[in-house]
């Protein structure tokens, strides 16, 4: 039996030729039969490329649309790997991953042509495949594929590969503290299990329209592209390349939402933040059925503001590391009155979770804190040509009679007696400072509470005398003047003084990485440099 992620589109397509599969802002609509002729004319291209041959590593850089799906669908069809590449990491980082992987064909969008163009004028190596018409193409471009060349070609049926559900699908790229990419290798096996997990749980249907909100890079889009084509249902793409007056761009982005009567959306606890303090969130209540979040621990204070202003919709924690996909989940029906966090809650189909005492040969009791292991078929083989890194990662379970192998998710978490998961924090997220052994996230869930903040982040600095300084980044909500005083008076008045923050600093808005959640990197180097001039 076939067990590859590009045959859900086979069964969405199959009841649902003529039913709009993507919906652009500007108001374009594209059917299933529309997606699948596209897709076929990408395959065609690939197929014909002597590169698919030598190396199955394609990349793809832009946002999610029409022509973005379509290229990944044909990418996959020839039994390729799809390689998103992140038009908001600078161009060296960039470079990195196409030496990496031996990228020699990427799909482009002329804005990403632009920005990239001197990176691009220099690989002579790869050829560029232009997934949209725009003047800009012509800056920086050598060997290109043009869309007059991919229209000239057959919408006509391939023959199906031989593939096996071990193959890669697509490597997502994530930095480790060194800074380098680490390539997450994902086989059809891991995005299968979990697309038919989500489909199953939160019962996907034709009628849902989902919103596309995560882009290439980060996990959740695989969910966003294929759970939507796995049901026959319709997703909703936002054009994040259009210019806006500035801070328009979240109350647009709920207006098309509210316009498409989105159903789904599942997405950051930052963005959802950032959605209902500036971008109108409550205008989705009347469609909105079901919201579902990863990626950060979501802090109570926030997320029972969040469901004040979605009274009918319900909201479900979603946990795993891009390594892992997704491995529990918990449905919320009710929030603690005080700012314990939400469970983790129950393990999904196929997978396994331990968790392990620090020295990894005994597991914890119950209520006791220990580094969360999983194995299951959403979980990675490992990184991209980094034998050694992978090794670090995948360990063999001294716990079991045969050989089973469990992945280090580098978090930490506790098992109740009721057997539901609770999580308390990631190994670099534990510090201490004079001794005292202090958990970033607590101190976040306290600034949380403070009712006129939108945004905060606490990140450690290595220091000396200290052992680290805490330094807290925060943004006031709209319309609302708070000063670094008033901040500090009071988180004091919620957290011991030992775990008070060294310094606070006002910024109007916290920087964010392109998958939505805060960049923490970008803080820590901030702080770093405060530090250096003390």
């Amino acid at each position: 039996m076939r067990y590859l992620l590009h045959d859900v589109f086979e069964e969405g397509r199959r009841e649902n030729r003529g039913a709009p599969a993507v919906i652009h802002e500007s108001g374009e609509c594209y059917s299933y039969e529309d997606l699948h002729a596209r897709a076929n004319q990408y395959a065609a291209y690939l197929k014909q490329a002597a590169t698919i041959q030598e190396n199955p590593f394609v990349g793809i850089m832009g946002p999610i649309n029409f022509e973005s799906i379509a290229f990944v669908l044909g990418i996959l069809r020839v039994g390729g790997v799809y390689v998103p590449l992140d038009d908001q990491s600078p161009p060296d980082r960039v470079d990195q991953i196409i030496d990496n992987t031996g990228l020699k064909t990427i799909g482009v969008f002329g804005k990403q042509m632009e920005k990239f163009c001197e990176l691009y004028a220099t690989r002579s190596d790869v050829q560029l495949v232009v997934l949209d018409v725009d003047p800009c193409v012509a800056v920086g471009v050598g060997d290109s594929i043009q869309q007059e060349d991919i229209d000239r070609l057959s919408t006509c049926d391939h023959p199906l590969l031989h593939q096996v559900s071990d193959d890669l699908a697509y490597v997502l790229h994530t930095s480790g503290s060194t800074g380098v990419p680490k390539g997450i290798m994902l086989s059809h096996r891991n995005a299968r299990t979990f697309v038919d997990w989500m489909h199953k749980e939160f019962e996907v249907c034709e009628q849902d329209v989902i919103a596309s909100r995560a882009p290439f890079k980060f996990d959740l889009s695989v969910f966003d592209i294929f759970n939507t084509l796995k049901a026959g249902a319709s997703l909703v793409c936002f054009d994040w390349n259009a210019r806006r007056e500035s801070g328009s761009r979240h109350e647009a982005y709920v207006a098309l939402l509210a316009r498409e009567q989105v159903s789904m959306l599942y997405t950051t606890p930052s963005t959802f933040i950032t959605l209902m303090n500036k971008g109108g969130l409550n205008r989705l209540q009347g469609s909105l059925r079901t919201c579902m979040y990863a990626g950060e621990p979501f802090p109570v204070p926030q997320l029972r503001k969040v469901m004040q202003c979605l009274p009918k919709t319900r909201f479900s924690n979603i946990y795993g590391p891009t390594e892992t996909n997704i491995i529990t989940y918990y449905w919320i029906d009710a929030l603690p009155e005080d700012t314990e966090a939400v469970p983790l809650g129950a393990v999904v189909d196929d997978t396994e979770i331990l968790v392990v005492a620090e020295e990894g040969n005994r597991i914890c009791d119950p209520d006791e804190v220990g580094e969360l292991w999983c194995r299951g078929g959403t979980v990675t083989s490992g990184y991209l040509g980094m034998p050694e890194k992978s090794a670090a990662c995948l360990v063999q379970s001294p716990f079991h009679p045969y050989p089973a192998w469990f992945w280090r998710t580098g978090d930490f978490g506790r098992r109740d007696a009721e057997d539901v998961l609770h999580y308390h924090g990631r190994r670099d997220h534990m510090v201490k400072v004079l001794g005292f052994r202090i958990e970033l996230g607590e101190v976040e869930s306290a600034l949380a509470a403070i009712e006129a903040l939108h945004q905060s982040v606490v990140v450690a600095v290595p220091d000396e005398q200290y052992g680290n300084r805490l330094h807290c980044f925060y943004a006031a909500m709209p319309g609302v003047t708070i000063t670094d005083d008033e901040v500090s008076q009071e988180l004091a008045r919620r957290i011991p003084e030992y775990m008070m923050p060294y310094a606070f600093h006002s910024r109007d808005v916290l920087p964010e990485t392109s998958s939505g959640k805060i960049d923490r990197v970008r803080l820590q180097e901030e702080a770093q440099s405060v530090d250096g001039k003390s």
